[in-house]
């Protein structure tokens, strides 16, 4: 694939701008950016879902597989099986070729072989069989004849990737391939990708997943595209340095308009002087002063001249978060305990749960896809009632959540600061506006409309509102899905630092690397382990 100056604009202003690239054999390539940077909108253009834009775009008859987000409410009715006939292209071939084959001419034997040739590249008459050892492999069990309607998030998404997959072509294009798998999906997706001679172009929140494949790394900022020969590991590391480099340049540049804003001042007081001693007719000294005045004139103009000229680049600090939440006091029963818990509804429903949370525990709810995992958060969190057993909450406990979906429960029109106000009373405007800025919201962004933020400041937006509301027990489903690295850091950041107690689903390792659970349920088996916590 040779891509040459590709630009796309959106409202007049170029998301992508003026980019080229060369997608080479074997290269699999890391797609990075912040949240907006036009990452989606790059595969899209390449996948040709996206038409207008200007430059050209070579894939020297390569055939191209784009893995989508969602599955579209209107094919809710098919089955597995038959969503991915029709999305491979195998059901239409099929429907061609049985036209063809009720009237078979010599006129149309031509049209008959290629289609029967796209047929078998695809694989087509062993096609339920290579289905099923991928969704095996994707820790998929369910029958294939089942409505698309009956499945969750994370198993839509080992459907789309079985689509992907079955296609057989020759770059794939991923956009967040792990979004809601479990771990065991994940680790197979993964050796499959690293095993494949495919040209890849992946977006990825996954850090680990991406250091485990790439070899290439694409960074979109402002619409430029620069490219790095690196994993996604050496990756970071030289980003870093070039953060070191660039405040080190930034800091210099300051100090060096500081000196000049001081010598520059000196000259001008000192012309100052000598001309208010003018004005007092001190004749004698004048003509001695002469010439260290025309010296000084000379001073200010350099002097202004090359104050002038100094660019200070645009540098922005890493900002540590100094706040994060309240601990009240400690005396307060803030425990959670679960015994003989049932969760679910009719058709579906947990083992029993028996779990004793102490404050401060770090609690790990692990599982499959479609295991409970998200239903017995909300559970806990009071949104469903129990089929059974005794859920205690301790009377200071404060809960915080933090869904999959960061949109629930948002009028359309909503800002940031009437988001946060609506539900806390406690806190003025100006107390609200201190918080934000803790988390790297600034003062112009604070009446955004909360509904077109990206989901990396959607995820800020809301640990702000936890900090708002004083929270002491962060429940968190998968906070980790769409984030760009900065909102991926200030998550790693909070579960490293946060002193109350987390409970938390998530398939991402490096999260629960960090996260350093004390307590982990096996919500399938009801399994519960626990090690000693460690002292602080």
């Amino acid at each position: 694939m040779i891509v040459n100056n590709l630009s796309y604009q959106v409202n007049g202003k170029n998301i992508i701008d003026d980019v080229s690239f060369v997608l080479s054999n074997k290269n699999k390539v890391g797609l990075v950016g912040v949240n907006g940077s036009g990452k989606t909108t790059l595969l899209k253009i390449l996948s040709s879902k996206l038409k207008d834009y200007t430059g050209n775009v070579n894939n020297e008859s390569e055939t191209i597989a784009y893995l989508k987000q969602e599955i579209e409410p209107k094919y809710n009715d098919l089955s597995i099986f038959e969503y991915v006939k029709q999305e491979t292209g195998l059901k239409n071939l099929e429907e061609k070729l049985k036209i063809l084959e009720n009237n078979l001419t010599e006129e149309n034997m031509e049209e008959y072989g290629e289609l029967l040739n796209n047929y078998l590249l695809l694989d087509g008459y062993s096609v339920e069989n290579n289905l099923k050892e991928i969704l095996n492999g994707l820790n998929f069990k369910k029958d294939l004849y089942i409505k698309i309607s009956t499945l969750s998030g994370g198993e839509k998404i080992k459907i789309l990737l079985s689509v992907v997959l079955l296609k057989n072509a020759d770059i794939l294009l991923l956009d967040e391939p792990t979004n809601n798998l479990d771990l065991e999906a994940i680790l197979w997706l993964e050796q499959k990708l690293k095993n494949s001679n495919k040209k890849m172009l992946i977006i990825s929140h996954d850090e680990t997943f991406l250091n485990n494949i790439v070899n290439k790394i694409f960074e979109l900022s402002k619409g430029k595209l620069t490219e790095y020969n690196l994993s996604y590991e050496e990756y970071l590391k030289e980003k870093n340095f070039e953060y070191e480099q660039e405040k080190l340049k930034y800091e210099s540049l300051q100090e060096k308009r500081k000196n000049l804003k001081k010598q520059l001042q000196k000259a001008k007081e000192w012309v100052n002087g000598i001309n208010n001693k003018k004005a007092h007719n001190d004749n004698d000294k004048l003509a001695n002063n002469y010439q260290k005045e025309k010296t000084n004139m000379g001073n200010i103009s350099k002097l202004s001249k090359e104050l002038k000229n100094i660019e200070i680049p645009t540098f922005e600090e890493k900002k540590p978060i100094s706040v994060f939440f309240n601990s009240d006091d400690i005396k307060c029963n803030k425990d959670i305990s679960i015994e003989n818990l049932v969760c679910g509804y009719d058709d579906f429903k947990t083992t029993k749960i028996n779990l004793y949370i102490p404050f401060g525990s770090k609690v790990s709810i692990k599982g499959e896809n479609g295991s409970g995992k998200t239903t017995f958060l909300k559970t806990i969190l009071g949104f469903e009632e129990p089929l059974s057993g005794n859920l205690k909450i301790g009377n200071a406990v404060k809960l915080g959540y933090i869904s999959q979906n960061t949109l629930e429960n948002v009028e359309d029109e909503e800002t940031i600061i009437t988001y946060l106000l609506k539900n806390n009373s406690k806190k003025d405007k100006s107390q609200i506006f201190s918080i934000l800025d803790k988390f790297d919201i600034n003062y112009e962004d604070r009446n955004k409309v909360y509904v077109n933020l990206s989901p990396g400041e959607r995820t800020r937006v809301n640990l702000a509102r936890l900090a708002v509301d004083d929270i002491n027990t962060l429940v968190m489903d998968e906070v980790t899905n769409h984030l760009d690295k900065k909102a991926l850091d200030l998550i790693y950041e909070l579960i490293e630092k946060y002193e109350g107690t987390i409970i938390s689903v998530s398939h991402n390792r490096r999260y629960n690397e960090l996260l350093d659970s004390d307590i982990t349920l096996d919500i399938k088996t009801g399994e519960v382990k626990q090690k000693v916590k460690k002292i602080k």
